[in-house]
């Protein structure tokens, strides 16, 4: 990229050095911001001519919700980027535009769990899909799946399984319905926060969203296999079962109730299709219904974010 005609004034000076620009400078300096506001802008609006030819080329099929397409493009920001801007500011506006051009494809409303108001998982929704998407909250999980199930919502945006009981939603075991096959062919596509924007942090809430799609690879992948167990079995083993199929257990959720199997929820490293044989050789260590429920691309680490003024 060519340097600006206009050079910067130097950071350390103050008004009476010599050093600090004159205003013949200072206009020229505002007058190259104005035209780099307008080229900006005229990219912008041939990006959204772009996302609109491609939306007549879908012609309405599928969704423009591509989750691991969008973490590539926000990976690659964050390695590319450099010089005094905040890395969280590119990558707000970027989240803001990527948003605001899905919205030219298709509608996207976003069915958000929120069982009282003013509950984190909203503003965990807001950060993440913008400003411009439209939210409906919803008071169950159910309503949430059903929603989206139905194609009255996009996605659907719901509590992140935990063992820890005072988390939000740790005693609605949702993901159970798309364990069973209940859930009308949706998928565990991304998880929330996906980035942190704000410098007093995320909301506290995490989440999982869910889509009528398949996940697809980002490069750096985690995915929830679902299955049942006999309810003796202890963590310990069903961990070590886990590991024994060949996956790279990272976390594991157990939902036990009175006379009935054990369900249990497992997030493995990278990315596992419905038919990749570990699965198989998970059932035969005696665990039923192996099943892969969805994944989701690794968040980066915080310590991308770091300022880089070179």
């Amino acid at each position: 990229m060519p340097a600006d005609p206009t050079p910067a004034p130097d950071a350390e000076a103050e008004p009476g050095d010599p050093a600090w620009p004159g205003p013949e400078r200072l206009a020229g300096l505002r007058a190259e911001i104005d035209r780099l506001d307008a080229l900006i802008h005229h990219h912008v609006m041939r990006r959204a001519e772009v996302v609109a030819s491609l939306a007549r080329l879908r012609l309405k099929s599928g969704t423009p919700f591509r989750p691991a397409r969008e973490a590539g493009i926000m990976r690659r920001l964050l390695a590319d980027h450099r010089g005094p801007l905040p890395r969280a500011t590119v990558i707000g506006m970027w989240r803001e535009m990527i948003m605001g051009m899905t919205l030219i494809q298709a509608p996207f409303p976003v069915a958000v769990w929120s069982p009282e108001a003013g509950s984190g998982h909203v503003a965990l929704a807001r950060e993440h899909f913008g400003t411009a998407v439209p939210l409906r909250w919803m008071r169950s999980t159910a309503q949430v799946l059903h929603a989206v199930g139905a194609g009255e919502a996009a996605v659907g945006v719901l509590p992140l399984p935990q063992d820890d009981p005072n988390a939000e939603g740790a005693n609605d075991p949702w993901w159970i319905a798309l364990m069973r096959g209940d859930g009308a062919g949706l998928s565990v596509v991304a998880r929330l926060p996906f980035v942190t924007l704000r410098r007093e942090g995320a909301p506290r809430a995490q989440a999982l969203v869910v889509a009528a799609l398949q996940p697809e690879a980002s490069g750096e992948d985690r995915s929830l296999v679902a299955f049942e167990a006999d309810p003796d079995f202890s963590r310990a083993r069903l961990h070590e079962l886990v590991g024994a199929a060949g996956f790279k257990p990272l976390g594991l959720v157990l939902h036990r109730a009175e006379r009935a199997p054990t369900a249990c929820l497992a997030e493995v490293d990278g990315l596992v299709e419905a038919r990749d044989p570990r699965l198989a050789a998970l059932a035969e260590t005696g665990l039923v219904r192996p099943v892969v429920i969805g994944a989701w691309p690794v968040p980066p680490p915080e310590h991308a974010f770091a300022a880089t003024m070179e």
